[in-house]
């Protein structure tokens, strides 16, 4: 245990009593001797304390730079934090254009399903005249095994002609919602690196002379940060002579090639209007915002 300072005192006075008390037996000399070497002693300890207080002293002022530390790690984390917000607020819109498309759906809507194995898988081929023919609207199990859709990587703008799209009306509160685009249950870590999918632009026209539906699509501007693509999900709905609409249908999944990309339906048989929409797939599993609705009347194709 340290002793204090006033117990050193009263050791050096009690000692000096019982110095003068036995002056008559020390000489002068010594008795000056003991009184100086216990001053010597006690200014030791006087800076030997000194001396930690000033340690002390220094790492108390040295605490700011670990508080420099903390507030720029918290400034890294209200960045990460923004980050995943602007993510799941995008996510969070992207579910809702399905909704936002029908203001008013029919009182029978089927529920909201999930891309499905497509009515007529596309498989890419060379020969790009070997095409069958697709009626949209035979029962599913008869026409999944006679028809298909090919891929075309459009490279030049006058590939495809003008687009064809009627004028908007109030038949777009008849259509079904969009088919559910569910996000994935589980991401690998790089998927934070990269954006969504971006939206298709999507472009309706005759192909040549033939009684043919080229469906061509492209993005506005490319995003350098977005995910490689997977793949691309074609949706058709057909409007009957009542006024209601079908629901959504998939044509075709559509391997992702280096846009622009298309693809080609032939005999394309409804009563009155067809509505087209594209949405596109990352190597992630995300799905990224439907195309706008596009729409032809059968007796155009």
């Amino acid at each position: 245990m340290k002793r204090s300072r006033y117990e050193d005192d009263s050791a050096t006075l009690h000692l000096a009593q019982e110095s003068g008390q036995k002056a008559n037996k020390l000489p002068r000399h010594e008795i000056e001797k003991i009184i100086s070497d216990k001053v010597v002693t006690a200014v030791e300890q006087s800076d030997y304390k000194m001396k930690n207080l000033m340690e002390r002293i220094g790492e108390v002022n040295g605490e700011p730079r670990y508080d420099a530390r903390i507030k720029n790690l918290e400034a890294h984390v209200r960045k990460i934090k923004r980050r995943g917000d602007a993510v799941f607020a995008y996510i969070r819109k992207f579910r809702s254009l399905g909704i936002s498309q029908s203001q008013s759906p029919p009182p029978v809507s089927p529920p909201p399903v999930q891309p499905q194995r497509c009515i007529s898988p596309a498989e890419p081929i060379t020969n790009i005249s070997r095409y069958s023919k697709v009626d949209l609207f035979r029962p599913i199990t008869n026409v999944i095994h006679n028809t298909s859709l090919a891929p075309i990587n459009v490279t030049e703008e006058d590939s495809v002609s003008s687009s064809v799209q009627l004028e908007e009306e109030d038949w777009q509160s008849k259509l079904h919602p969009f088919p559910d685009t569910p996000f994935p249950k589980e991401l690998p870590v790089v998927a934070a690196s990269y954006n969504l999918p971006q939206k298709p632009v999507v472009k309706l026209a005759r192909i040549g002379s033939a009684q043919e539906l080229g469906i061509a699509w492209n993005v506005d501007q490319k995003d350098p940060h977005v995910a490689e693509m997977d793949c691309y999900y074609i949706y058709v709905s057909h409007e009957h002579k009542n006024g209601t609409f079908s629901g959504w249908k998939c044509l075709g999944e559509i391997k992702a090639m280096t846009l622009p990309m298309a693809c080609k339906v032939s005999d394309c048989k409804g009563d009155k209007r067809l509505c087209f929409i594209v949405v596109g797939k990352d190597i992630f599993g995300r799905y990224g915002p439907y195309s706008d609705i596009h729409t032809v009347a059968s007796g155009q194709i």
